[in-house]
Formats: structure tokens, C-alpha cells, sequence
């Protein structure tokens, strides 16, 4: 059965880089297109005589696929977030971007960054950390790097649509998802080398956790809205729980007993019992949810809300919201804690890391980078003295009628003073950055708040250094020297 499935993954990958191929060429004419059917037909014959049984017979391979100019799957999109068990470095990727980046976490600075990839999926580290793997849907390759060079060291042919992977307690064994067959790869991490293919998902993407004991797999199927969990000695799908809505991450408590899965449909989180498979409580959270990540101690659940850039942390105990947080960048499912459970580490939309102190339910900093990050300007003026403006030095303002974190400058209001706005700020000299937040206003927009005042821009500054808007009917001010004191 898995060669069959291997054979089928092989040629469905082929068939795909063949057609994306032959449409480019079409519009040459109806000559050219025969001449490239036939070579395709010569090509697949040649693979199927040479290559296909190279890849059967071998413990792995160096992929000689090319990116896909259009991917696999590319409507589906995922990030991943991987903390090496030294919490030295960090591997982030996003299934839209060709790369991967790797974080310095001491330094807070990036790296490398890795080129090459097709759609990257999952990271997970391996060996103890000396090896990570990068699975990717496109190549339907795991790609497995040296931690200490970042090289690649070996590649292992899964077949395209690879998507969430998970590591067996004892380190031995990778569970791959692939959703474009409907199955699970286990592949022997000693060996490199898939050992066997489970069947009967139904789209089964980044969702997949193995029980703290080893003794279960259980797979998220975003067809469907199930779980289905697997006995990992008989390889058998042994239950399906359903009752999910757009079901995405999943977490397991140590014991094993309860599963918590978030419901992006219905802006929930299910607890669930794995037992008898009943939901047991139904956790309401922000909007679109897409994370469940349980503490170490398993006291807190983190509960990611991409269209709220929020996250709300529920405690485990009696299932309240007891905070929510917010400054982030539509947060997924990447969402790592420290192994002391005092940090967690959750990844934005633009790949930059914000590292949370779970004690205090705040952002501690932004690691990113540098060359991607906002930078403000600390201006001077006779009339004001020092005060805030853009990266283009265009002034910054703040309103006193607002409230704190709370924009009241609307409709016509909002079209003079337009609302500031910006990812990943550098603070300028003298201006605290652990101040900058993010609010979302009545109509929709983003706005950076400083020390809760939302900032604004005024029509009538033309260039950069113009003050115009300041001591307009005394309730507009730039952001200066008074305010940041406060």
C-alpha cells in the first residue's frame, strides 16, 4: 500500500510541473504543443524506468523538483514556529514565502535565511536539537539541516502535499500529514526513510500531535471538521471526534484526557474529552481563532485570534478568559512556550517573533528582521521642542478627546486627521518601544497607540518637519516631550 501511495504521490507531483509547463508554452501554437506532449510522454516514461525506483529502493534523496511558479495548495496558508530545545535559535516559515528564516533568540537578531522551498509547512527539531526538519507540500520533501551551520543534510521524498509533522516522544519516529492523498507518512528518523502510510483522513493539514506517551497520534481533518486519533502501534484510526467547526490547532494535556481544538468557524475553543469524545466546554474567544497551545504546567491554554491580532489566555482550570493580549499580526498556530512556561513566543504575519511574558500577559519585544523594521524620528522644533514623527519625519499627533487605547476621531474627523499606522517600530531616541501597541479601530483600520494615545497625521502638513496641526482648538498636540514623561 505505501509504495502504491509513493507511486501515486511521484506521479501526481509530475503531472502537476508538467501541465503548469505545456500551459506556459501554449500560445505557440498548436505545432509546438504536440512536440511538447510527446516529450512529456518521453519524460514520464524515462522517470518511471529510472528514477521511480531509485526513490522506492533508497532511504532518501536530493529533491530535483523545481519550484512550482504557482505551488502546491498555495489557497491554503499556514506559518510554523520552531524554539530548539536550548532556546538559543528559532525557525520560522510561511507557506506563501520560498524561505525560511532562522533567529538568533539571545541576540534578537536573524541569522540566516534559508531559500529554496516550494511551500514550507511545518518545522520541528530533531536529535536533540541538532538537526531541524522543513516539510513543504510543493516539493513533498522533508528537508532536514544542520542546527550548527544550517546545511542542508539530507532530504527524505514524501510526495507533494506535506503538510504538519510531529516527533514521537523518543525522538524515533515523524508523523507527516499529506493532504493531498488523504494519508500520514511515518517515516524512521534513524534511518531516513518512510516505513509505512496511513489511510482514511480527509485533508488532513497542520493539525497532528502525538500523546505525551507516544501511544496515540491524533490528526486534525479540515474536510469533515474531525479528529481522528491513532493507535501508533496497530497504525489503525481507532476513533473520529467531530462537532468542530473549521477546526485548526489542537493541543493534548499530559494525561492524555483532553483535547483542545480551535474553531475558527465559530470563534470557540472545544475542550474535549478523548475518551468518549464529547466536547465538555465551549470556550468563546476573539474572532477566528486559529491557535491552541497549553503552558508546560498546563495551566494556561494560549488561544491565537488572526482577525483580532489578539490572543486570549484561558485558564485551564475553570475555562475563563482570564486576559486578552493584543500587538500582534494575525497569529496562527505558531505559538512555542519556553520550557519553563515564563515565556512564549508567537509568530506574526511578516515572520517577526513576539516574545510574551506569560506572568505580566505582555509583549517584552519584537524579534525581527532589521532591515523589515518601521523606524520613527525624534524631531526638534523652537516652537514645540522634541517631539515624534514618521520615518519620513512627517509629525505625529495625539487628540485629547480620546480615551485610552480608544480612537473618537471619526468620519469626517478621520479624513483630516488621518490615522498613523505601522508594523514593527523602532522607537526613537527617548520614547519607551515597549509603549507602541496596535488598536483596531471603529471602522476597521489599524492604529499605533503611544502610551494608549492613538496616533494621528494632519492634511495640512505638506513636508517633512511641518507642525501645523499643533494647539488646533486646543485638543490637538504633537507627541512630545510632556506626554512621554508622563
Amino acid at each position: 500500500m505505501y509504495l502504491i501511495l509513493l507511486l501515486i504521490n511521484l506521479a501526481y507531483g509530475l503531472k502537476y510541473r508538467i501541465l503548469t509547463f505545456i500551459k506556459k508554452i501554449i500560445s505557440r501554437g498548436e505545432e509546438m504543443l504536440k512536440k511538447m506532449k510527446f516529450i512529456s510522454v518521453c519524460i514520464i516514461a524515462l522517470l518511471s524506468v529510472v528514477i521511480l525506483p531509485n526513490v522506492i529502493g533508497a532511504s532518501s534523496t536530493k529533491s530535483k523538483i523545481p519550484v512550482s511558479e504557482t505551488g502546491f495548495d498555495t489557497h491554503i496558508t499556514n506559518n510554523s514556529l520552531a524554539v530548539s530545545p536550548d532556546e538559543q535559535i528559532a525557525v520560522v516559515s510561511d507557506s506563501r514565502e520560498q524561505s525560511v528564516l532562522v533567529y538568533d533568540l539571545t541576540k534578537g537578531k536573524l541569522r540566516k535565511k534559508i531559500d529554496g522551498f516550494g511551500s514550507p509547512r511545518n518545522i520541528v527539531f530533531i536529535d536533540g536539537g541538532s538537526e531541524f526538519v522543513v516539510s513543504d507540500s510543493t516539493l513533498g520533501t522533508l528537508r532536514f539541516y544542520s542546527t550548527k551551520n544550517f546545511t542542508l543534510k539530507d532530504e527524505v521524498v514524501v510526495g507533494p502535499g506535506a503538510f504538519g509533522t510531529a516527533v514521537s516522544p523518543d525522538g524515533k519516529i515523524l508523523y507527516v500529514n499529506n493532504q493531498a492523498h488523504n494519508s500520514v507518512t511515518v517515516v524512521d528518523l534513524e534511518k531516513r526513510k518512510p516505513m509505512a502510510v496511513i489511510t482514511g483522513f480527509a485533508q488532513p493539514r497542520q493539525g497532528i500531535k502525538v500523546s505525551p506517551d507516544g501511544k496515540y497520534i491524533f490528526v486534525t481533518n479540515f474536510q469533515g471538521d474531525k479528529v481522528s486519533i491513532v493507535d501508533a502501534a496497530t497504525q489503525k484510526i481507532i476513533r473520529e471526534i467531530s462537532g468542530f467547526s473549521m477546526i485548526r490547532g489542537i493541543s493534548i494535556t499530559a494525561d492524555g484526557g483532553t483535547l483542545y481544538a480551535a474553531n475558527s468557524g465559530r470563534n470557540s475553543i472545544s475542550a474535549v474529552d478523548t475518551l468518549d469524545g464529547n466536547i465538555k466546554s465551549e470556550i468563546k474567544v476573539g474572532r477566528e481563532p486559529y491557535g491552541a497551545s497549553l503552558s508546560p504546567d498546563n495551566k494556561l491554554l494560549f488561544a491565537s485570534n488572526k482577525a483580532d491580532n489578539t490572543i486570549d489566555v484561558i485558564n485551564v482550570a475553570d475555562h475563563r478568559v482570564v486576559k486578552t493580549i493584543d500587538g500582534f499580526n494575525e497569529p496562527r498556530q505558531a505559538i512555542v512556550f519556553s520550557h519553563d512556561g515564563d515565556r512564549a513566543y508567537v509568530l506574526n504575519r511578516d515572520l517577526s517573533i513576539a516574545r510574551v511574558n506569560v506572568k505580566t500577559f505582555s509583549i517584552t519585544d519584537i524579534i525581527q528582521d532589521e532591515s523589515k523594521k518601521y523606524k520613527l524620528k525624534r524631531l526638534r522644533s523652537d516652537k514645540v521642542g522634541t517631539y515624534l514623527a514618521d520615518q519620513e519625519g512627517m509629525t505625529l499627533y495625539y487628540f485629547t478627546k480620546d480615551n485610552s487605547s480608544v480612537s473618537n476621531c471619526k468620519g469626517q474627523c478621520s479624513e483630516i486627521w488621518p490615522p498613523f499606522h505601522a508594523d514593527n517600530i523602532i522607537s526613537a531616541k527617548g520614547f519607551n518601544k515597549k509603549e507602541f501597541n496596535t488598536i483596531i479601530r471603529d471602522d476597521g483600520q489599524k492604529q499605533t497607540t503611544y502610551k494608549g494615545h492613538p496616533l494621528y497625521y494632519f492634511v495640512k502638513d505638506k513636508q517633512a518637519g511641518d507642525i501645523n496641526g499643533q494647539g488646533v482648538n486646543n485638543v490637538w498636540f504633537v507627541l512630545g516631550k510632556k506626554v512621554f514623561e508622563e
